[in-house]
């Protein structure tokens, strides 16, 4: 298992996974979903058939039995259509609301939240993408207090670059080459919908100096730690060598 991945995700509630490679999507995917089912939560994969068995094969190695798991409710199986549209149109309302729905029945059901992961599969048209675009900004404020979890993933061979760039501005996590990077591109539902460049600049220009003051604070963390133990090392050798004249006297 991607133990960068593993040990990041359960801090973050909506992540995105702009992948190169099967091998990197499958490596975020179990980790994802086996964090979720050891934790109590009922996980829901939307995917082709020979997706998930893979996934079942590559879970099994982790020790979790997927037939188990569904046969208790703790694992869900949706194709595309079924997760996403109804009468074959996608209408993000509608999905937000079945996420607050799918939320609800888990927590009834006994399970403590609900963690999702899907695929954008084809190319959408310029008037979808728009609409996938606000579903992914909004799901940060909808499930921000709710025990909520989605990986949503966009496969760099379909997404072209102007589009991962929105992929990114609407998801404060981003996995990428399997490690989970806190994004400094992600932008707040208001602004990642707006075309208000001033407003774009003014907050990629505060995000340069909040990065900034993080780094600087780093380093002093690791400056006063250092000198910490240096003077922890005196402090002992000094002690060491009273406890030896002592025993000479």
């Amino acid at each position: 298992m991607n133990l960068s991945v593993h040990a990041s995700v359960h801090r973050s509630k909506h992540l995105c996974l702009p992948f190169e490679t099967d091998d990197e999507k499958q490596a975020a995917v179990v980790s994802f979903l086996h964090e979720g089912l050891s934790h109590g939560s009922r996980c829901l994969f939307v995917g082709t058939p020979a997706e998930f068995e893979d996934l079942g094969r590559r879970l099994e190695v982790e020790g979790i039995c997927t037939v188990r798991a569904q046969a208790r409710g703790a694992f869900l199986v949706l194709s595309q259509e079924e997760a996403y549209l109804h009468e074959g149109v996608f209408d993000p309302e509608r999905m937000l609301d079945r996420i607050s729905k799918l939320i609800e029945g888990a927590l009834a059901d006994g399970f403590t939240g609900l963690r999702a992961t899907g695929e954008l599969m084809h190319l959408p048209s310029a008037e979808e993408w728009r609409k996938i675009v606000w579903y992914e900004a909004q799901v940060n404020e909808h499930f921000a207090r709710l025990p909520f979890a989605g990986l949503c993933r966009y496969p760099r061979s379909v997404v072209p670059p102007e589009r991962v760039r929105d992929v990114l501005r609407t998801h404060p996590v981003a996995i990428v080459r399997g490690e989970a990077c806190e994004n400094p591109f992600y932008e707040r539902s208001e602004l990642a919908l707006s075309d208000d460049s001033q407003a774009h600049l003014d907050w990629q220009l505060h995000q340069l100096r909040a990065g900034n003051r993080t780094q600087r604070h780093l380093e002093g963390t690791t400056v006063s730690a250092v000198t910490a133990a240096v003077e922890l090392a005196t402090e002992l050798e000094e002690l060491r060598a009273t406890l030896r004249r002592s025993r000479l006297d």
